[in-house]
């Protein structure tokens, strides 16, 4: 209904109830009302209008006019109707605010940015409001070039400035451009004081960086300033565990779990925590006894069903994936999973040779009789090969003539600074890996997948091994390294890429190694549908030591799951225990 309509009731008589109630008291009926379903007809709509004619100058009752017509399905109207108010009222932020809102609603985003930048972001809005509609703003246009376009239309010499030029720096860090990420970062610490979601970003920076120190101290700082906010205990584990304070991380994602049983980005940092394995097994134990509660969280189950790959049988897990195959939220990671261990007999995985899923278990060596190679495994993120943990990864390599050493790395930086039980660093890794293949007296084959991928390759080649096996590992790092968030698990990229980036940047990239070791055979294995696995396996083409193997049908980072369950895991891995002459 428009201001114009307001003439049509104008000689209307007022009831002697109606007059005896106060602007204040009216507008807040009509407030409770408007919050209640199936209010929005005309009866409301003309209780609106008389209060309006009644109080003609209250902004409240023209933004509650344009919430009734929205509610009416009149969108339009409802527009124009806190244009009007913007006009009647033009030191008052809320009828833009209001209208931007309903702008980015109806998906008008151009307008909903021309009336952002012209009126709301120099108003006298509360600056949370301003801020969040800013964030809505720019994470609604797509093309990096026209955000920045955004971006940079909004500054104007203000301390306000650097709330878009920490989104600006979002871009650059995304674009990986970390130095210009780490310039505009700076340039807005200058212009004053930053919000926490924006120290969210700085821990980001830190990690990045590696200055662990800095990020643990304003991971607990934050922390410490919200208690009851689930992100800042999940950042202050993290830091604790890449700054090597073991004891700390494990006693913050211990108190964290028992105060947020039901997050499932916990149980995603637990499934990545070389926790002690009666810790593990205590809170796997906590966990469980939720498990029936958590029915319908599909994020947390898998989860759960990870861990559970490590404490419990593998039936009861793969009939749990089997449900989580069809979810929305999981299904592209639990089908790949359920595959690969559908792909086998359930006594393939039962560990008749009892290896170990203990993180304190970084080295265990497998010696078998008349071994025609020995494979070095290094650990995924998980723990294992890729999910699998290596007592389920040993069901698959025992199934060939080989010696197995099985490497973890609780240092947490993908195997660059080496591993604890073979010494300091990666030099002493090496060196003492070469002392125990020689010992063995076969063929060294390395294997990793995804970051540990990288791992095998890069110990191959200073090994001087036969081959080298890696499963969507990201050769391209040092090229183009990426950086993502935890949300998405089954994505490539994440901090430790970054960190492998930074730990090795005065090496040797992954290609050159690989050039400069022509007996080794490096053997990349990757979905043939996954563009950034394919971009980076294209680097290694021209290789006449490398070999590629694309996963048909495989559209995701999670190609070792998909080799196991296509068969081309086995085929992979004889191809790579063969001798061959490098061409």
């Amino acid at each position: 209904m428009q201001d114009g309509e307001l003439s049509k009731v104008a000689g209307a008589e007022l009831g002697p109830s109606a007059a005896a109630i106060s602007a204040t008291e009216e507008i807040a009926a009509i407030e409770q009302l408007l919050k209640c379903p199936g209010t929005a007809g005309e009866d409301l709509g003309q209780r609106i209008l008389d209060a309006r004619r009644r109080w003609p100058w209250q902004v409240r009752l023209q933004l509650l006019q344009g919430s009734w017509l929205e509610a009416a399905g009149r969108g339009d109207d409802a527009a124009a109707c806190y244009r009007a108010a913007q006009a009647d009222h033009p030191t008052n932020p809320w009828p833009t605010v209001r209208l931007v809102e309903l702008l980015l609603r109806q998906r008008r985003h151009e307008e909903a940015r021309r009336d952002f930048r012209d009126t709301v972001w120099s108003c006298s809005a509360p600056e949370r409001t301003r801020t969040g509609l800013l964030s809505r703003i720019a994470a609604g246009i797509p093309d990096p070039a026209d955000r920045e376009a955004f971006l940079r239309s909004l500054l104007r010499h203000h301390p306000d400035d650097r709330f878009a030029l920490l989104k600006l720096a979002v871009l650059r860090f995304r674009q990986k451009d970390r130095p210009a990420a780490e310039a505009l970062f700076d340039e807005a610490v200058r212009l004053g004081p930053l919000t926490d979601e924006a120290q969210l970003i700085q821990l980001d920076l830190h990690f990045a960086a590696a200055r662990f120190d800095a990020a643990y101290g304003l991971a607990r700082d934050l922390q410490a300033r919200h208690p009851d906010r689930v992100e800042f205990a999940r950042r202050s584990i993290q830091a604790a565990l890449f700054l090597h304070r073991l004891d700390e991380g494990v006693a913050l994602l211990q108190a964290a779990l028992l105060r947020w049983p039901e997050d499932w980005l916990l149980l995603f940092r637990y499934n990545r925590c070389p926790l002690p394995s009666e810790t593990d097994r205590d809170l796997f134990a906590t966990l469980s006894a939720r498990r029936d509660a958590m029915a319908g969280n599909d994020r947390w189950l898998f989860q759960y069903a990870i861990a559970s790959l490590r404490h419990v049988a593998v039936e009861p897990t793969l009939a749990l994936l089997r449900t989580l195959v069809v979810s929305p939220a999981v299904g592209h990671m639990a089908a790949p999973l359920a595959a690969a261990l559908s792909a086998h007999p359930l006594e393939c995985w039962a560990n008749p040779r009892a290896i170990s899923n203990a993180c304190e278990d970084d080295v265990q060596i497998v010696p078998q009789p008349m071994a025609v190679a020995t494979v070095v495994l290094f650990s995924s993120v998980a723990g294992g090969l890729g999910y699998l943990p290596f007592g389920l990864a040993d069901g698959l390599l025992r199934q060939r003539p080989v010696n197995v050493v099985y490497l973890r790395d609780r240092n947490h930086r993908a195997f660059t600074s080496g591993v604890r039980g073979l010494g300091t660093d990666h030099a002493a890794m090496i060196g003492a890996l070469q002392v125990i293949t020689r010992r063995l007296g076969a063929p060294v084959v390395t294997m990793g997948s995804s970051i540990a991928g990288v791992a095998a390759i890069r110990a191959a080649t200073l090994m001087q091994a036969q081959a080298a096996i890696s499963f969507a590992g990201p050769v391209n790092l040092g090229v183009d390294a990426t950086e993502e968030t935890a949300s998405s698990p089954g994505a490539v990229g994440g901090t430790r890429h970054a960190l492998f980036t930074t730990f090795t940047g005065a090496d040797p990239g992954i290609v050159q190694m690989i050039r400069a070791a022509p007996a080794t055979r490096v053997h990349q294995c990757f979905g043939a549908d996954f563009a950034p696995d394919v971009a980076a396996a294209r680097l290694l083409e021209l290789l006449a030591n490398a070999r590629l193997h694309p996963e048909p049908g495989c559209a995701d980072h999670l190609v070792i799951e998909h080799a196991i369950a296509s068969g081309s895991f086995l085929t992979i891995f004889d191809a790579a225990l063969r001798r061959e002459a490098a061409a």
